[in-house]
């Protein structure tokens, strides 16, 4: 084409159907990144755009090489329609190519099925035919066909949608748009007198000439139902965790398309720099990435939006002196390959992915934030124990599936629970549960007599609470003591109505077996935060009688933005000389050298 065509990719802060699905990690990446890459990848588009309101999606496309399009106030949040949005990025795109585009490739964020190839046929459609105002990717759908709608007639009885009129063809295939792809012609759709029916419709078929892009896979992404058949269909194209299906044609120098080296932007010499692992990071309270500004401090913030790899660290953290870190395994191999690093920040309070003796070895020091996520982590516990209960989210399913049905639940008072770990959450927890009448059974390394006296604790080994608690909640580090504490023996101690709560670390129950108890009814059921591997996708999620959540146990607005806050201060007090106000205490070395906590 001898004019520019341009790709414009589209993405609203996320809506309640399914929180953060746009930045969800698919095969390891974030979801919006597959139709960046697709973009980037058409032979036939020039520039590729992201009109978004969300600092995340901003924050991912820009390391992906996109060039972000800000949208003002009146086109942020959910009263925005699609047409006003595209609308905007058209006359933002004009401008900054100094022309009219001659096409628009309109693709969504959540819409990962989508490939360069199926870009570059729409645009040759397009360009071949002057006649056309636009190109629409469908797919076909017989089993929804118009001849098998209904609706109700007279006296409530069921009958044929069109009211009498002839019966439509069983010839006829039905296609569907499938909010994929669109290659616009944008002059006539946005400059002519043609306009939709309604909002966020970006053709017209009844007024415009639209060709049709069939495929065969996949359309957008709006429930986490459909993750894993999507997953499916991207690994039957070629990708996988650590490759895409363009990186044979266009492998460079720097690594394969989408690696995270590939995506870090050039450091300026004599300036401090730092990476931050752990996202999101800096939008509920922008006060650290100021700090980190004001001292002249350069810093990236995780690209790939999701829990980096060893691999993929040591790729980002190579001229790095500081790294804010999130759960990522930093290992004395990732160490090796950092040797610039100076410091190590951790947001939250778990050491277990940090290997403290190579870091020692290497002069690094390591802080962490223990006191700031434990109140919104023992919350949640207790709203966990509450769901279970009184099967909250089983009632909520069932009520968005159609089901009306009324659960026999049951309440806390008069129930015994067993605290595994009083320390920082586990005391909270206890101390929350003072006012809903529970007894409490608890059992730590070093039992604090007196806060067991002041609030009614009765200290006892962890077998006692096996056998006799209705609910257990572990609060623990991930120790070699505690990898896999709770397994197929603990499971059998329990009592089959007992629910277990886990808030802490993963490994410290043996998923397949609790699964197993779970599916045979010998626990009553199971509320999880956190998981072995993480973003989680195991047999867990197939258990009704089992509450997951996504490792949100810190995700309050208070808790995350002062963990973020005391991390990028001990940052700023290691550049000045300043003593750092919380360092991982002798202990933890100690116990590391005992072997108590493996790397």
């Amino acid at each position: 084409m001898s004019q520019k065509v341009a790709a414009l990719i589209c993405g609203r802060l996320d809506d309640n159907r399914f929180p953060g699905r746009n930045t969800f990690p698919l095969l390891s990446r974030p979801m919006m990144v597959y139709p960046i890459l697709a973009a980037q990848h058409a032979r036939y588009v020039d520039r590729v755009f992201v009109t978004t309101d969300a600092p995340a999606i901003a924050r991912v496309a820009r390391h992906q090489g996109a060039e972000i399009i800000e949208r003002p106030p009146d086109l942020r949040g959910s009263s925005a329609t699609l047409e006003q949005i595209l609308l905007h990025g058209y006359d933002t795109i004009t401008k900054a190519l100094g022309a009219k585009p001659e096409a628009l490739v309109v693709l969504l964020c959540n819409a990962p099925t989508v490939t360069g190839g199926l870009i570059d046929k729409g645009v040759e459609i397009l360009s071949q035919d002057e006649s056309l105002d636009a190109v629409m990717s469908v797919s076909r759908h017989n089993e929804y066909h118009p001849r098998h709608v209904l609706r109700l007639g007279s006296g409530g009885l069921l009958e044929s949608f069109d009211g009498g009129a002839p019966p439509l063809s069983a010839q006829e295939d039905a296609y569907f748009p499938d909010a994929l792809l669109w290659v616009l012609r944008p002059q006539r759709v946005f400059e002519g007198s043609l306009k939709t029916h309604q909002a966020d419709h970006i053709v017209n078929c009844a007024t415009q000439q639209v060709f049709p892009l069939i495929h065969e896979g996949y359309g957008d992404v709006d429930y986490m139902w459909q993750v894993p058949a999507v997953e499916e269909w991207l690994r039957r194209q070629g990708f996988a965790e650590d490759r895409t299906p363009y990186d044979r044609a266009n492998a460079v120098a720097e690594g394969p398309i989408g690696s995270a080296r590939a995506m870090a932007p050039v450091h300026k010499p004599g300036r401090h720099r730092v990476l931050i692992t752990t996202v999101p990071f800096g939008e509920v309270d922008r006060r650290p990435l100021e700090l980190l500004e004001s001292a002249g401090v350069d810093y990236l913030i995780n690209p790939l939006g999701r829990k980096l790899k060893e691999d993929e660290l040591a790729d980002l953290l190579t001229d790095c002196e500081m790294l804010i870190a999130g759960t990522e395994p930093i290992t004395a191999k990732v160490l090796e390959q950092a040797p610039r690093l100076r410091l190590i920040a951790r947001v939250g309070i778990g050491l277990d992915s940090v290997d403290l003796a190579a870091a020692r070895i290497r002069g690094i020091e390591v802080t962490y934030t223990p006191e700031a996520p434990a109140p919104a982590v023992a919350e949640l516990t207790v709203g966990l124990m509450l769901s279970a209960l009184r099967y909250i989210p089983h009632a909520d399913r069932g009520l968005r599936n159609g089901v009306w049905h009324r659960h026999m639940g049951a309440r806390l008072a008069g129930k015994t629970v067993g605290v595994i770990g009083v320390g920082r959450v586990g005391t909270r927890v206890i101390q929350h549960l003072a006012g809903f009448g529970t007894r409490i059974l608890a059992n730590d390394l070093k039992p604090d007599l007196a806060f067991g006296t002041e609030h009614h604790v009765q200290w006892v080994d962890k077998t006692t609470i096996y056998r006799e608690a209705d609910l257990i909640t572990l609060h623990l580090p991930l120790t070699r003591e505690t990898r896999e504490l709770i397994a197929r023996r603990e499971i059998g101690l329990m009592k089959p109505h007992a629910i277990l709560i886990n808030t802490s670390r993963g490994s410290v129950i043996n998923e397949s077996d609790l699964a197993e108890a779970l599916r045979a009814h010998r626990l009553g059921a199971a509320a999880l935060d956190v998981f072995q591997q993480e973003p989680y996708g195991g047999p867990l999620t197939t258990v009704e009688n089992c509450i997951l959540t996504c490792h949100m146990g810190s995700m309050s607005r208070d808790c995350r933005a002062r963990m973020e806050l005391e991390a990028t201060e001990e940052v700023i007090r290691f550049i000045q000389g300043e003593p750092l106000r919380q360092p991982v205490p002798q202990h933890e070395y100690e116990m590391r050298e005992l072997g108590a906590n493996p790397s």
